[in-house]
């Protein structure tokens, strides 16, 4: 990824697809073919162009290899069999015996890259306008949360951004193609992207500018703002900066939630292609199936069900397993009812937001509505973590229950002792809930790779397997908290040298 021009014909290709569904009230006006960038200085193509940038964003997440399933994949958020072409990589990850190939490396660099680009655009199409536009805060907000992305899953990266692109190690620092930086670095460039984010969408909310569009769900400046405030916590919290982390997560209201929303017409969901019309994966065996099963913030379904008792094996058959009738065609579902080859009932996720069977604390449902990127639910859990470092049990439960509140859940009793993380976890004590907590809020949504990392987590530093077949036949799981370098780096910076992996 260090071509600009490569770049900047993918991002300016996208937008002349985007367009063709974006103008909302010109019904007769429809772009089509690739927008060159001499042809992009035109205000009536800015809000296609952030759909764009927004959508640069939502390809990270929405693919079969999404961030969520290299997650996944590396921890206990779901059950992979291994044999699809995805998984049988994924394997390799999570032995650390290869690199990624270049997703979803290039992706969320793409997506950081987009955001900064737009807002040198968008400062030349607006001018002195574009400092208040709510189209200049989603970009910032955008490269904000792809730099959080990357910092989440990568051990480190190699920054290949032009001028306006944020700090890349300090303020006196300059690019270095031949050098890496580490996860601080990469999340104060969140930070960065996110003030300035913030810094807009409030100039916007003051000076009472319009919504572009109309869209409330995208460009709304207020919703930008405290989003703004949850992704400063976000990165705050894994930079150890927690004092600003909490200072953010503050400003965030309870049950706040925004989307990396996507156009419908030009994207798909992909936890929905792989839940129910495929079987790659299974939530059976799984935390979330084990002990969070009747959570409103983890819904999930099955599709199929051990025969008895005495057939639940790791290790089942076909046979074992009965059809429940859940996730037939008439749901819209696929008919599968095994997963794992057909060894395991399949129990999908339901985060894939079917209309109709779950509904958002705000209301909103459908595909495009599929990746929560900030809720205020998360800011009460860095503020009650930051209260359980401080020791105060007290106000760590009183947090977590304000959190629970928001999904009519039964509050937690303040626990006894801080404890300590464990796995299988018996949710006894504060950081065992804590990590409750945070898994099941957070489900299949390429989080859990970083709370693993920053707490060193049993799952990982014991070697624990959710499934087993998996890891007698390729063997335990090294003790490994994030990904290396994609090979695409190493292939094509010619100044960079990648140290090994095996």
């Amino acid at each position: 990824m260090n071509k600009t021009e490569k770049r900047r014909v993918a991002l300016l290709g996208l937008v002349g697809i985007a367009a063709g569904f974006a103008i909302a009230g010109c019904v007769e006006t429809r772009i089509t073919g690739v927008i060159l960038e001499e042809d992009i200085y035109d205000r009536n193509l800015m809000v296609p162009f952030v759909r764009g940038i927004n959508s640069e964003l939502h390809d990270s997440m929405r693919d079969f290899s999404g961030v969520w399933w290299y997650v996944g994949s590396a921890t206990d958020d779901f059950n992979n069999d291994g044999l699809s072409s995805s998984g049988e990589e994924i394997l390799e990850y999570r032995n650390y015996s290869d690199r990624p190939g270049d997703w979803p490396w290039t992706q969320i660099h793409e997506a950081a890259w987009a955001g900064y680009y737009g807002v040198t655009i968008l400062d030349d199409v607006f001018g002195d306008e574009s400092p208040s536009h709510p189209l200049t805060a989603r970009s910032w907000l955008i490269s904000g949360w792809a730099e959080r992305m990357m910092g989440e899953l990568f051990c480190e990266s190699v920054y290949t951004y032009g001028p306006g692109a944020g700090p890349l190690m300090g303020p006196n620092d300059h690019f270095d193609g031949s050098r890496t930086v580490q996860i601080d670095s990469i999340m104060r460039r969140s930070v960065n992207a996110m003030r300035n984010a913030l810094a807009v969408a409030e100039a916007a909310v003051a000076s009472g500018a319009a919504i572009p569009d109309g869209d409330v769900r995208i460009f709304d400046p207020q919703r930008i703002a405290y989003a703004a405030h949850g992704g400063i916590a976000q990165a705050a919290m894994l930079m150890g900066d927690w004092d600003l982390a909490v200072q953010h997560a503050a400003q965030v209201p309870d049950d706040f939630i925004l989307y990396s929303h996507s156009d419908p017409v030009v994207e798909q969901n992909g936890w929905f292609d792989v839940s129910f019309q495929n079987d790659d994966f299974t939530l059976w065996n799984t935390p979330v199936h084990r002990v969070f099963q009747d959570d409103p913030r983890a819904p999930w379904i099955k599709c199929g069900e051990w025969r008895s008792d005495t057939l639940r094996t790791v290790h089942g058959s076909s046979g074992d397993i009965r059809d429940t009738g859940r996730c037939d065609f008439a749901v819209g579902y696929g008919g599968e009812f095994r997963a794992e080859s057909n060894r395991m009932p399949l129990y999908g996720s339901l985060k894939s937001e079917i209309p109709g069977l779950l509904t958002r604390p705000d209301g909103e449902t459908g595909e495009d509505a599929d990746f929560p990127m900030v809720r205020g639910t998360e800011m009460l859990l860095i503020r009650a973590e930051k209260a359980l470092m401080d020791g105060d049990l007290g106000q760590f439960a009183n947090l977590v229950n304000q959190g629970r509140a928001v999904y009519g859940m039964d509050p937690i009793e303040t626990p006894a002792t801080a404890g300590a993380l464990e796995y299988p976890n018996a949710l006894d004590d504060a950081w065992s809930i804590l990590d409750g907590e945070r898994y099941t809020l957070m489900h299949l949504e390429g989080r859990r790779y970083a709370d693993m990392r920053r707490w060193q987590h049993p799952y990982i530093a014991e070697r624990h397997v959710i499934n087993t077949r998996v890891s007698d036949e390729n063997g335990p799981s090294r003790v490994v908290y994030c990904m290396p370098i994609a090979q695409i780096e190493c292939d094509s910076n010619p100044n960079l040298t990648c140290p090994g992996v095996n």
